[in-house]
């Protein structure tokens, strides 16, 4: 097998000129050295197209494109249509890679054959400057650690069940880059994440995870995921999507079904904590959002509390639901709001 193969980096890019400059920086930095960097501007409005065509100048191991505005699906898309790695890895623009990232996700992928490398998340404020985050070494008593292997199955269930250290993003992980081979972001959706990564991972046939925290991710307080508008019931059609997906396999669908549960508790939890602030606008299809979300979660909350692999957190849910309703799911909104 070969000793250093290469791995295509890609970065999906809009807007992100406060950040960019530190995210490249910490590639070039990466200990491994048989990478390319592929920077995609989706249609940025500030610097950060300068900034992607700059760096790509400044060595042939950096490519950087363009494409209009169409969101971080189209982006990664392009991304994967220009790879010539053997592996792949993505990085969001405004998050960091330690400097052994790529060198230890490499060597676990060369001592397992594993398809998938999973590497932990180490996450930082908005404010805190990369100068001062702290990136030490891996400790060698993390390098001696024994494989710590799962099947692609075995990794998707997890992911569905959201159990911990199993992440539907594709940041902190390391592709075989042909698992993408006919497989794309659907574009057009929110939690484009969570709609593709299980899927990827019923791909896979070995699964290994690196536990040391390698990728920084930066947590911003106006970010998508950290504020509430009802584009996020997106989710629930992404959940849906899933759970299609799975129709054919028990196994599989029992956790597609509870992960669909979960969209549907989160959603009307949001809709409910944040009532007296939804535009009068927005009422009527919040209203209805959240009624369809209720009707869900009467339909399978009965299947996942018999489902043992099914989390507290879910299952604390289900037994609010049914000793109180939809009025004490309301009260106790913020208990039960999950991702």
């Amino acid at each position: 097998m070969e000793k250093s193969p290469l791995v295509s980096v890609i970065v999906p890019v809009y807007n992100a000129e406060e950040y960019l400059r530190q995210c490249v920086e910490s590639v070039l930095a990466q200990t491994y050295s048989h990478w390319e960097l592929i920077l995609v501007d989706d249609g940025s409005t500030d610097s950060s197209g300068s900034i992607c065509q700059k760096a790509g100048r400044t060595t042939s191991k950096i490519k950087a494109a363009r494409i209009n505005n169409s969101g971080v699906s189209a982006a990664r898309n392009k991304g994967l249509s220009m790879m010539r790695g053997k592996y792949v890895a993505f990085l969001d623009a405004d998050d960091l890679l330690h400097p052994e990232f790529l060198e230890s996700a490499v060597a676990k992928a060369l001592a397992t054959d594993a398809d998938i490398i999973n590497l932990g998340i180490r996450r930082f404020k908005e404010e805190s400057p990369a100068l001062f985050l702290d990136i030490k070494p891996i400790p060698d008593s993390v390098k001696r650690l024994g494989n710590i292997t799962h099947t692609g199955r075995k990794a998707c269930l997890n992911t569905l069940y959201q159990k911990r250290n199993f992440e539907p993003s594709p940041c902190g992980k390391l592709f075989k880059a042909s698992l993408w081979d006919g497989e794309r972001f659907r574009q057009g959706v929110r939690y484009e994440d969570l709609d593709k990564i299980p899927l990827i991972m019923l791909k896979a046939s070995v699964v290994a995870h690196f536990p040391w925290p390698l990728y920084y991710y930066r947590q911003h307080t106006s970010s998508y995921l950290h504020t509430f508008s009802l584009a996020r019931a997106d989710v629930l059609k992404v959940t849906g999507h899933l759970r299609d997906a799975m129709a054919d396999d028990p196994e599989l669908l029992r956790a597609a079904l509870d992960r669909q549960l979960s969209a549907n508790f989160n959603i009307l939890a949001l809709i409910e904590s944040h009532h007296s602030r939804i535009p009068e606008t927005d009422m009527a299809e919040a209203e209805r959002i959240a009624g369809e979300c209720w009707r869900k979660i009467k339909e399978l909350r009965g299947r996942s509390l018999r489902n043992p692999h099914v989390r507290l957190k879910n299952k604390a849910g289900i037994i609010v639901s049914y000793l109180g309703g939809r009025s004490l799911v309301r009260l106790l909104s913020s208990a039960v709001v999950g991702r």
